[in-house]
């Protein structure tokens, strides 16, 4: 059973350094030195004018567009175990949680290894733009299982206030975890939930826009079989084209997922999550594919 909606307030200090990630060596610091080194203030001083709190943020509420959904489905308050969809979803809390407390390095080790896409560093320094940040975290949806993992999606919707100007953002989107499925040989670390991939973007309600090439993407696969395909996305239209050898082999539409992305057309199909992918012809068995880095 999916839980109701959870609205989790992520919130950094809009100017204390313990909200910011330096240019110097602290980025690259245990986690909580950054704290440790935070100016002190005195509570009694007053606040000058140019420094007081901007008005208070009012980001879409769920239903309302760049919202989450309005789930209303009842809380099971049945206790769950780590291994549910209800513990991916807490490491998910946890995630916004560290990232409310400025502790930036340690939200980046709830990351699979090399999932994250940058370093440590980097990391810690994305989040010096911002002068709020804030989260909603929606219900977890249902365990997927692909070739020995679990899968779960996290709906959220990240909002605050950038630095630059005050200016609000909001956004929406959704966080995938995965874990070794508990089959023999896997430790207890593999059957932790981590994150393994995000795809957020701006959840205001802008027209849809006209196609570009910039928005178009080319992943390469190596498949089983000494298979080699690629697949050329094109977001705008909602398709995806799959070559081999240079020859078009199908032009698949963009279906509704829970998690990762599903097309299909003509017999054709193609799903994945992350860099794996199954690719089915029409009367084969499902090839099992891994994106190439490049």
């Amino acid at each position: 059973m999916r839980r109701a909606l959870l609205l989790l307030p992520v919130m950094l200090a809009a100017c204390g350094p313990a909200a910011q990630a330096p240019d110097n060596a602290t980025n690259d610091v245990a986690p909580g030195e950054i704290e440790d080194n935070a100016m002190t203030i005195d509570p009694a001083a007053p606040v000058p004018a140019e420094t007081a709190s901007p008005a208070p943020l009012d980001p879409p509420a769920p239903g309302e567009p760049g919202g989450l959904d309005n789930d209303t489905t009842p809380v099971d308050e049945t206790p769950q175990p780590e291994a549910s969809a209800q513990g991916a979803a807490r490491v998910v809390e946890r995630y916004y949680g560290l990232i409310e407390a400025g502790r930036y390095r340690q939200a980046y080790d709830l990351w699979a290894p090399d999932r994250a896409g940058m370093s440590a560093a980097a990391f810690v320094r994305s989040f010096d733009r911002y002068a709020e940040y804030h989260a909603n975290i929606g219900a977890p949806g249902e365990i997927e299982g692909a070739a020995g993992s679990r899968y779960v999606a996290v709906p959220v919707q990240p909002y605050g206030r950038l630095k630059a100007g005050n200016r609000p953002f909001n956004m929406r989107g959704t966080i995938t975890l995965r874990r070794v499925a508990d089959v023999p040989g896997s430790t207890a670390e593999q059957r932790r939930w981590r994150i393994h991939s995000a795809d957020i973007k701006p959840g205001e309600a802008t027209p849809t826009p006209e196609p570009t090439e910039d928005n178009r993407s080319v992943a390469r696969y190596r498949c089983e079989g000494a298979v080699r395909l690629t697949a050329r996305f094109d977001p705008d239209r909602g398709r995806v084209t799959v070559l081999r050898g240079g020859e078009r082999l199908a032009r698949l539409q963009q279906q509704r997922a829970a998690s990762g992305i599903w097309y299909r057309g003509d017999g054709y199909e193609l799903r994945g999550k992350g860099r794996e992918m199954t690719f089915t012809a029409p009367g084969a068995q499902p090839l099992s594919c891994t994106a190439q880095l490049p």
